[in-house]
């Protein structure tokens, strides 16, 4: 029997706000933090960076679509609590360990396993609560749509991520160790807004088994033209953009072309966010995007784009405009694609929706690291990174010519 949400919370959507912050600035400081413990401070080849990025992703792959159903019978506020506080404690402990002098490479995929598969729980609790937080928020006499709400939080997302980016700059004088205890923080920040959400409900059901909830979930994404269309696009860019260029070739050619360390990859990570930022604060001042499917492959367009200017000698201003560039169409791209996803699922399955769909991205993002890792040390950042623009702009065609994504109007 479903679960009737309390009203104790007078701000639901504001605490879903402040959860998705305290994630994302945990996952940016993440984002210059791990990757430079490798590749700078731990001094290992590229080779060892993918396999250690491999390690991040991984239990996404593993767990996303499990999760999903979890998260429908088990309820996310729940689910939010418990793996936001173990994602604190996993950050801590690598920090301790890091400052003790104590870390090794083996440790530092440990660790990446533990809180991937915390991100593999987060990821459908959360991004499938923001549905209902939005009608129980209505009923405050504000009405807010899905697409305006989805934008809402993307720009609290990019904006967390922006000022977790920022502190890892940081690294280049006080060393990784002590921001890993900050990255705790942001964490810890997300478990006490889920504590002061409403209880969102829960679907128990003794007439089906999880496993055929979690079949049903996969078969419903691939039947559907439109989420079946946008999950492509995540498992192309998954594999191609964030698993292939951003997770290996950006750390490779800020080390071994620019000759830079933790501050130029983290400044690098901060203006791409900055560029989503403002693409979706645009976003949000606009009234709706009536075809959002079409906006969303001329802002992937941009990502080939730029993938493709990655391969150019620029100097490194050059690189910075690029990165902005490429943001600006990111930007975009994340928020409606998520938003199409989130209009077009059936709402009592929605949870396991959105962890197939993001199954697409984090899934793909595995196989792509670990294999750029070996064609960087091959062909060298440049060279390499025309393969992930070549097979984005291939899938991206098949797409648009094969299935009605372009023509995908907003739903009310």
């Amino acid at each position: 029997m479903a679960k009737v949400e309390s009203r104790k919370s007078p701000a639901p959507f504001a605490a879903y706000l402040v959860i998705v912050a305290g994630w994302f600035f945990g996952f940016g400081l993440q984002s210059t933090l791990f990757p430079g413990v490798v590749y700078f401070t731990l001094q290992e080849s590229p080779e060892r960076l993918g396999l250690a990025q491999m390690a991040l992703t991984a239990p996404m792959l593993l767990l996303l679509p499990a999760a999903g159903v979890l998260a429908e019978r088990r309820g996310r506020r729940r689910i939010l609590i418990l793996f936001y506080a173990l994602a604190a404690l996993f950050a801590a402990s690598l920090g301790a360990l890091l400052l003790s002098g104590r870390l090794t490479y083996w440790l530092l995929v440990i660790y990446a396993i533990a809180v991937g598969s915390c991100g593999a729980f987060v990821l459908p609790a959360r991004d499938s609560a923001i549905n209902r937080v939005v009608e129980i928020a209505n009923r405050s006499g504000k009405p807010l749509t899905l697409q305006k709400a989805v934008v809402i939080a993307s720009l609290v997302q990019f904006a967390g991520q922006i000022t977790g980016m920022g502190f890892g700059y940081m690294a280049r004088w006080t060393g990784p160790g002590p921001l890993l205890f900050l990255q705790a923080g942001g964490f810890l920040l997300g478990v006490f807004a889920a504590i002061g959400l409403p209880r969102l409900k829960a679907r128990r059901t003794a007439v089906t088994h999880a496993m055929q909830d979690l079949v049903e979930g996969i078969r419903t994404v691939f039947q559907s033209p439109v989420i079946g269309s946008m999950t492509g696009v995540m498992i192309a860019v998954g594999f191609f953009v964030v698993g292939g260029a951003f997770f290996v070739v950006i750390p490779v050619l800020v080390r071994d072309v620019y000759g830079a360390g933790y501050g130029t990859l983290s400044s690098l990570l901060v203006v791409f966010w900055a560029g989503a930022f403002i693409a979706n604060a645009l976003l949000a001042r606009m009234s709706h995007i009536e075809r959002p499917g079409r906006a969303v492959m001329l802002a992937q367009l941009v990502t080939v784009i730029s993938l493709g200017g990655l391969a150019l000698p620029i100097p490194l201003a050059g690189l910075y405009a690029l990165d902005f560039f490429w943001g600006l169409g990111a930007g975009v791209a994340i928020s409606l694609s998520r938003s199409v996803v989130q209009e077009n699922a059936p709402t009592e399955m929605l949870a396991r929706i959105m962890s197939v769909y993001q199954l697409g991205l984090f899934g793909g993002m595995p196989a792509g690291a670990a294999m750029m890792g070996f064609v960087v040390a091959a062909l060298g950042p440049r060279d390499s990174v025309l393969i992930p623009m070549a097979g984005l702009a291939l899938v991206l065609l098949l797409i648009s010519v094969f299935t009605p994504i372009l023509s995908v109007r907003r739903k009310s």
